[in-house]
């Protein structure tokens, strides 16, 4: 066990934050004083997260800027700072603050669901999310299946889901009006 991940089990104010994972070189998340270092993901996650990313680059016209799983997104209301797996700006990407090279500003939350972190992204990760004012759709990619869910904010409280299936079918995404075959989202990942 190492010195840093012996040190989990106290609480860490921000700064003690921001300033271990400078030094360390390492991404963790923060919840309430309390840091999850962040696992490396399954080759299927990183091809999903790449090819998600990639399909958005190419297609984004200039509005928008997407940006992968080392961008960190702060939200203000919980003092939490997390690693979506992407995420998509509308014009220019708002900073926290210097120190973090946060973003506060999303308008699009991508996550590739993992066994250990579905429920989580599912449930208090996406209430988390909506207090941002700016987001307004979030994406979970399972990688064991070709099944896509969206939720799309309608009003200040009120989201629209929907599912996309199969890998002859498309991803509609409606914060930034564009769509993408499934079959490039899951371009050479094994599905069972």
């Amino acid at each position: 066990m190492t010195a840093i991940s012996q040190s989990f089990k106290r609480n860490y104010t921000l700064e003690e934050y921001l300033e271990l994972e400078i030094k360390s070189g390492q991404k963790f998340e923060y919840y309430n004083g309390k840091l999850h270092q962040m696992a490396g993901g399954t080759i299927p996650h990183n091809r999903i997260a790449r090819n998600i990313l990639t399909a958005l680059d190419n297609l984004l016209d200039e509005q928008f800027e997407a940006f992968g799983s080392d961008q960190k997104v702060f939200l203000p209301k919980y003092d939490f700072y997390v690693y979506p797996d992407a995420v998509v700006v509308s014009g220019t990407p708002i900073e926290a603050d210097k120190v973090s090279s946060a973003i506060i500003n999303p308008i699009l939350i991508i996550e590739v669901l993992s066994p250990s972190t579905a429920e989580h992204d599912r449930g208090n990760k996406f209430i988390q999310y909506q207090s941002l004012p700016s987001f307004k759709e979030y994406v979970l990619i399972r990688q064991d299946k070709p099944e896509i869910q969206t939720s799309f904010r309608e009003e200040t409280d009120l989201w629209r889901t929907k599912e996309f299936s199969g890998l002859n079918n498309q991803l509609y995404l409606r914060s930034v009006d564009l769509k993408i075959a499934i079959s490039k989202i899951y371009r050479k990942v094994d599905l069972k």
